[in-house]
């Protein structure tokens, strides 16, 4: 049986973002906050109230709290919950919104309090996990931005004005030069002068994927190259600029619908 204890993820260069992760039955009286929350039990079930509702909150589902919602989530018995809490700045959450969708100015209140969907349940999950590794701060960034964007263009509709920018092919041969390298998109910004959520809207128009999706996607095509030549895994994986062969088994996964050994076997002589 897993002990009492809370985890909080606070990085000094990340300060829009605090992350709680926790395993406990302690009850909370409603109350609010100025920031945007999403929470999910990792085990366990609650009862969630927000803004007078009341819900039952249970595996594959997402609690989503805009700022200054009267709220609450308690344990619905003496069982202990493992549960993530993400608490997001608002105006930050704009700029995220503001990137799927230019017309954007000022926060837009998410209209469901659950959201029940497995896939972006569990991408929640190892984005949270993802945060209390030791991966870089960049990464992390890169991480929370693309899980971001996914999950508010559930609710908001996207821009289908098209972006051009002079500077976007020479990006496209940046990262594709230097796909060894976990570029990350303030890096990206920095080396063209350009905004970072002008980038990604750039990249959405022009791709219809992210920067570091497109970057992943250049690593996993390399990867493929490098596994029917008979490179071992772990040496891919290093070769391609993946943090560990966890890393790279789950993006080369989610890419190529096989894992790198089966399709590596295909190959091998």
């Amino acid at each position: 049986m897993k002990k009492i204890f809370t985890k909080v993820f606070i990085d000094k260069k990340l300060p829009f973002i605090e992350l709680r992760y926790s395993n406990s039955n302690t009850h909370y009286k409603k109350h609010f906050h100025s920031t945007f929350s999403i929470g999910i039990n990792k085990s366990g079930v609650s009862t969630y109230s927000n803004s007078g509702k009341i819900y039952t909150l249970e595996k594959d589902m997402l609690s989503i709290i805009n700022p200054n919602a009267v709220h609450s989530c308690n344990s619905c018995s003496e069982s202990l919950n493992e549960y993530y809490m993400m608490y997001l700045d608002k105006d930050w959450c704009r700029d995220i919104q503001k990137s799927i969708n230019e017309k954007v100015e000022n926060f837009i209140h998410v209209s469901e309090h659950i959201l029940k969907d497995e896939k972006v349940y569990l991408e929640f999950i190892n984005l949270c996990e993802q945060l209390f590794s030791e991966v870089s701060y960049l990464n992390k960034k890169d991480e929370l931005i693309d899980f971001l964007i996914k999950f508010f263009s559930l609710f908001i509709e996207e821009d289908t004005h098209e972006v051009r920018n002079d500077k976007f092919d020479k990006m496209i041969t940046y990262l594709n030069q230097n796909y060894k390298d976990n570029i990350s998109l303030d890096e990206l910004s920095n080396e063209f002068e350009l905004n970072p959520f002008y980038i990604i809207r750039l990249f959405k128009s022009q791709m219809n994927l992210t920067p570091r999706a497109y970057l992943i996607n250049v690593k996993i095509n390399k990867a493929k190259e490098l596994l029917k030549e008979g490179k071992s895994i772990i040496d891919t994986a290093l070769e391609c600029g993946f943090f560990d062969q966890s890393h790279f088994h789950k993006n080369f996964l989610k890419i190529v619908a096989t894992t790198p050994n089966e399709y590596r076997l295909n190959f091998v002589q």
